[in-house]
């Protein structure tokens, strides 16, 4: 026994054989959604289920509510009312369609007194009470929408009722008294203020005629008898003004180019920057002759001397054209001058002529003062009466004109399906919920899911290897429905191969020298007696004379799965000595043996503890190639530990995704390494159609692509 645990260390530093296992993974350079479909369909009954709860709450949901039917009707706003008015009045404003106007309209249709209007028209209100009335128009307004389509014009109106042709009946009518809402509303403001304007402009008219007669009189008595309403005089005066005005801006602008001229030729310039020699053609031709001369002098220079005939001639023509340029600009500062003089001379006759003027005005200022008051009034009658006048004539053209300021482009149909409920919209959101509760539970679910599903699981939240993994019978099998039977009904199946799997594991783990084998688990069914059997069955098929012992006293699950019968020689008898083992009634034809518990009240756990098993072991030994131990679980028996030290090589079985990791830690802690060779753990009760939905480094991932291999 001691010699087979420790071959578990024969792996050396220094030793040339490396394991695949040692290198770490080199990151993919890929997008790997493997593990995201494994979720899913591992939990997809689960999504699927809680997919179909939202649904069904969902349509339960949609019966159990009223059907409200909705009909919808669209109007187009325009401005044709304004437009006939805009041609009969030229001081009307036309409507501009805006956003504005359409929001103002909106308020209409949805007001208390549209709603009166529908109810009235319809015979809603009628026999109701004042409270009901009430109710009736609140419902009216509540249940009637308006809506925008996109950035025109239109405006659709909407109206939700029980009934189906009652919502179609509501909202035409509501369309047609919001047609007729601006034509009404027009005609009784024209009338009335065709009234008030009727009535005003009699008065208006004597007292136009009164101030005018009274202007008139006034002229004649004051001689005052120009047709624009002031005397001649006054007229003359006002011409003379814009004269000396003139005049006065003409002699200021002339005085200042004058004094603008002086002002730079007395700070040193030769007159070239005047503005008047620069605006002069003259000078301006000058320049360009001063241009082309001292480009020729300068082209000379370069190539001639100072003293060279052809540079001098260019030399005195350069000369000539400054001096006339000189010449020129000396003419225009005289003319400047010469014009200051004259505009001068001019303002001073006009400003004569204006003072004469103004000594007859002052002779007739007292009539003027009159006259000007007398003319306001006439014209202030006037303006008033005409205003009047105008609008009048507007009222009357405008009367049996007036148009509506929208226009029908629908009328409602009677809607033949409900609005609401909406059966396949609350369908799909019911979909859309479900599937994400459904995906929250499986992420719930798997959050918090505490089992072991892969060997890559066990490694890494045990730190002890994964050996084998035992199919779920029903998994891989319809016609075994037996465990103890389904390895000689089918020996090649899955389900033996896997038990061949598990011994060739522990071989390799101890170099074949491990001849017990005790198994053993964290709680409970968890199928470590299932293993014990099967393994002990595969073994013998394989022609290693095999003794398989039940030591679980509690369970006595081996006695039990194999029907063991009562009074049938158990461990117990032999332990104690009242049944002595006798290894001749074990000839070599039986290589499948086995050492049941026999029923009884006592459970004397101290023979398997002691001694007395160990000296059995040891007899068995000599006689058995393989002896199978099923323990007892490791956490509810403390004599599991002491047994577990006894066998050469120990299996530790786990319930696929059902047994807690933390409980199989915490059963590992208790097994020693010092004194338990414990070779791995055995993956129990694997349902290998489910298994293809995990991770795809384990081999039973590939399980569908190599199981007609077994056929």
């Amino acid at each position: 026994m001691n010699e087979a645990r420790n071959l578990m260390n024969i792996d050396a530093p220094g030793s040339a054989i490396a394991r695949y296992d040692e290198y770490p993974p080199v990151a993919a350079d890929r997008m790997d959604l493997s593990e995201s479909v494994s979720f899913f369909r591992r939990h997809l009954r689960l999504i699927i289920a809680v997919t179909l709860l939202v649904v069904a709450a969902g349509l339960a949901l949609s019966f159990l509510l009223g059907s409200t039917y909705r009909a919808v009707s669209t109007v187009m706003i325009t401005n044709d009312a304004a437009i006939v008015t805009q041609s009969t009045a030229a001081t009307a404003p036309q409507t501009v369609l805006s956003s504005e106007l359409l929001e103002t309209q909106v308020e209409i249709i949805q007001s208390r007194e549209m709603a009166q209007l529908v109810a009235t028209s319809l015979g809603l209100d009628s026999g109701l009470a004042s409270e009901d009335r009430r109710e009736l128009i609140d419902e009216l307004q509540e249940n009637v929408s308006v809506g925008r389509a996109g950035e025109s014009f239109a405006l659709s109106i909407a109206f939700e009722a029980e009934g189906a042709r009652e919502s179609a009946d509501i909202v035409n009518e509501f369309t047609r008294q919001f047609v007729n809402w601006e034509l009404s509303t027009e005609q009784q403001r024209n009338a009335g203020a065709r009234e008030i304007v009727e009535q005003r402009l009699a008065e208006l008219r004597d007292q136009a005629q009164a101030d005018t007669q009274a202007l008139q009189r006034y002229r004649i008595a004051n001689n005052l008898l120009s047709t624009s309403g002031a005397s001649l005089t006054e007229q003359e005066i006002s011409t003379y003004n814009q004269a000396v005005t003139t005049a006065r801006a003409e002699a200021a602008e002339d005085q200042a180019r004058l004094r603008t001229a002086q002002a730079q030729l007395r700070s040193g310039s030769i007159g070239d920057d005047v503005g008047e020699a620069l605006g002069s053609p003259v000078v301006s031709s000058l320049r360009s002759q001063e241009a082309l001369a001292a480009a020729e002098v300068a082209d000379l220079s370069a190539k001639y001397g100072p003293n060279h005939p052809q540079l001098i001639r260019a030399q005195s023509q350069l000369d000539e054209v400054r001096q006339r340029i000189e010449a020129e600009i000396v003419r225009v500062i005289s003319n400047l001058e010469a014009r200051q003089a004259v505009s001068a001379q001019r303002l001073a006759s006009l400003n004569n002529s204006l003072s004469g003027a103004r000594q007859k005005l002052s002779q007739n200022n007292d009539a003027m003062v009159g006259l000007s008051e007398l003319e306001r009034a006439a014209e202030a009658s006037q303006e008033i009466y005409q205003t009047y006048l105008n609008r009048f004539k507007e009222l009357i053209a405008a009367e049996g004109s007036e148009t509506p300021n929208a226009r029908v482009l629908t009328y409602a149909e009677t809607p033949i399906f409900p609005y609401s409920p909406n059966i396949p919209l609350n369908v799909a959101l019911s979909i859309v919920i479900g599937l994400g509760l459904g995906v929250l539970a499986a992420y719930i679910r798997e959050s918090l899911f505490q089992g072991l599903s892969t060997p890559d699981d066990v490694e890494r939240e045990t730190g002890v290897p994964c050996i084998a993994s035992i199919p779920l019978l029903s998994s891989v099998s319809s016609e075994s429905d037996h465990p103890a039977t389904a390895i000689q009904d089918a020996p090649k199946s899955p389900f033996a191969e896997s038990f061949r799997s598990l011994g060739a594991s522990i071989d390799l783990a101890t170099h074949g020298k491990a001849k017990i084998i005790a198994v053993t688990s964290a709680l409970p069914n968890e199928g470590k007696t299932v293993v014990s059997c099967c393994l002990a069955s595969v073994l013998a098929a394989g022609g290693q004379r095999t003794m398989l012992i039940d030591c679980d006293l509690r369970r006595q699950g081996i006695s039990r799965l194999l029907n063991m019968q009562e009074g049938q020689k158990g461990l117990i008898d032999v332990l104690d000595g009242s049944a002595p083992l006798d290894l001749a009634d074990y000839d070599d034809e039986n290589v499948f043996c086995v050492l049941p518990l026999s029923p009884r009240r006592e459970e004397p756990e101290h023979l398997l503890r002691g001694e007395e098993f160990v000296e059995l072991l040891e007899k068995l030994s000599g006689h058995f190639d393989r002896i199978i131990l099923d323990l007892p679980p490791v956490l509810p028996i403390a004599a599991t530990r002491i047994l577990a030290s006894r066998a050469d090589a120990v299996v530790f079985a786990s319930r696929w995704r059902s047994t807690s990791k933390v409980a199989v830690k915490a059963a590992l802690r208790r097994l020693p390494p010092e004194h338990v060779n414990l070779v791995g753990v055995a993956l129990t009760a694997v349902d290998m159609k489910r298994r293809s939905f995990l991770d795809p480094n384990d081999p039973y991932f590939y399980y569908s692509q190599y199981e007609s291999y077994y056929a």
